[in-house]
């Protein structure tokens, strides 16, 4: 089993995106805050963001699983 542990979900769906600088905004006005709730991403559509990058990637390399971390940048 090939294990890649250092992968970064870099192609994340825009609702999360949108979701993110809410959160961020937030900070200095509570009252733009989202709430976790208002995050919905489906399956399919984190399936749909990595088919074509990560997971194509993954396949031609032989790797059985990788581990990711968030992209640097939505930590803020």
């Amino acid at each position: 089993m090939i294990i890649d542990c250092h992968g970064h979900y870099t192609t994340a769906p825009k609702a999360l995106e949108d979701w993110r600088n809410r959160q961020v905004a937030g900070l200095k006005d509570p009252a733009v805050a989202p709430k976790s709730s208002e995050l919905a991403i489906s399956d399919d559509e984190l399936r749909a963001s990595i088919e074509t990058n990560q997971l194509a990637k993954m396949q031609e390399r032989g790797s059985d699983l990788t581990i990711f971390s968030p992209r640097a940048s939505f930590m803020a």
